[in-house]
């Protein structure tokens, strides 16, 4: 009879750790959400106005123009700043954002044209409102107050989860 109780116990604790884990899985968390949405900013950032550190003095030339190496510790690669925007974007978002003119790839180096200097309105103080989350699919409203109080923005990020895990797919 004893084995019989340890036995049921024992599926019925399995069953139990497996139920969890489906849940805790398809729904995002509070970190994830944040680290996503920072590093949504960062990468507009590396995008717009202040990209990765270069090298001023280490000039290359890249289908007939001036291009830098990028300095920057844990983005001197090519393949680090591809991997970089893959853990943030997935889809359409990471294609577009390795399209971006200001980066090439130059023999695996992550080289720049140019210091940005487009202009880029949001800070890192934010606030966000998760709007939907189950099923692997979570909707977050941001809400930045842009630089000094001007520019300020509103947006939905759809958050998908990946085989890699949470990704940023898109805006509303």
């Amino acid at each position: 009879m004893k084995k019989l109780f340890c036995i049921l116990l024992s599926l019925t604790m399995l069953l139990t750790l497996c139920s969890c884990g489906a849940t805790e899985e398809s729904t995002i968390t509070d970190e994830e959400i944040v680290a996503l949405i920072d590093g949504d900013i960062q990468i507009g950032k590396y995008l717009y106005t202040e990209p990765v550190d270069i090298d001023w003095n280490a000039q290359l030339e890249y289908e007939g123009k001036v291009v830098y190496p990028s300095c920057e510790d844990g983005l001197e690669t090519w393949d680090e700043w591809e991997a970089y925007i893959r853990s943030i974007y997935c889809g359409e978002w990471a294609e577009y954002a390795l399209s971006d003119e200001i980066y090439v790839n130059v023999d695996g180096k992550l080289c720049s044209y140019s210091d940005g200097g487009m202009g880029y309105d949001l800070t890192d103080d934010y606030v966000y409102e998760v709007l939907e989350n189950s099923d692997g699919t979570a909707k977050v409203k941001v809400t930045n107050p842009g630089i000094d109080g001007d520019f300020a923005q509103e947006y939905t990020l759809i958050m998908t989860l990946t085989d890699d895990g949470w990704r940023v797919s898109g805006r509303e």
